[in-house]
C-alpha cells in the first residue's frame, strides 16, 4: 500500500479536534494516525529514531507514562500496540487533543493556508469514511 500524504493525514487530525467526534471514536482514530505514523519508514527511517518522538509526544506531556524500555523500539508493531494501549485506556479527551496539536506542529509540511474554508466534500466524505470504519459499517 502506498504512503498518504502527511496533508491527509494533518487533515484526519482536524477530524478528531473537530466537534463531529465523541471522545471514544476521536481515541480511535488517534490510535489508527499513530500507529500509521510509527510505521512510515519516510519519517522514521531506523527504529531507534522513533525515541525521540515517542518521548516528546507521550512521554514527556503525561506525568504517569514512564520512559519506554528500549526493546519496545526494535519492533514498530510492538511499539504501535503500546502506544494504542496508552491512548485507549490512560488517556482523557485532553489528552487527545494535545497529542493531536502536538502532532500537527511536529509533522513536516506546508501549514494550512485554507483555514478559512469552512468543510469541504474532501473532509466530509473523509471523515464518513473514518466514522464507518470506526463503527464497523465498511463498505
Amino acid at each position: 500500500m502506498k504512503n498518504r500524504e502527511l496533508s491527509t493525514i494533518k487533515n484526519d487530525l482536524k477530524i478528531i479536534t473537530s466537534n463531529k467526534l465523541n471522545s471514544s471514536q476521536s481515541k480511535l482514530l488517534l490510535i489508527g494516525i499513530i500507529f500509521e505514523i510509527i510505521q512510515r519508514r519516510d519519517l522514521f527511517p531506523k527504529n531507534s529514531d522513533l525515541k525521540m518522538f515517542v518521548n516528546q509526544v507521550f512521554v514527556a506531556p503525561m506525568d504517569s507514562i514512564k520512559p519506554f524500555k528500549d526493546y519496545l523500539f526494535l519492533s514498530r508493531t510492538l511499539l504501535g500496540s503500546r502506544i494504542g494501549k496508552i491512548i485507549l485506556f490512560d488517556f482523557e479527551y485532553k489528552n487527545v487533543i494535545k497529542t493531536v496539536e502536538t502532532l500537527r506542529n511536529l509533522l513536516p509540511g506546508k501549514e494550512d493556508k485554507e483555514k478559512n474554508i469552512s468543510s469541504s466534500k474532501w473532509n466530509d466524505d473523509g471523515m464518513n469514511e473514518w466514522i464507518n470504519f470506526i463503527r464497523g459499517n465498511v463498505k
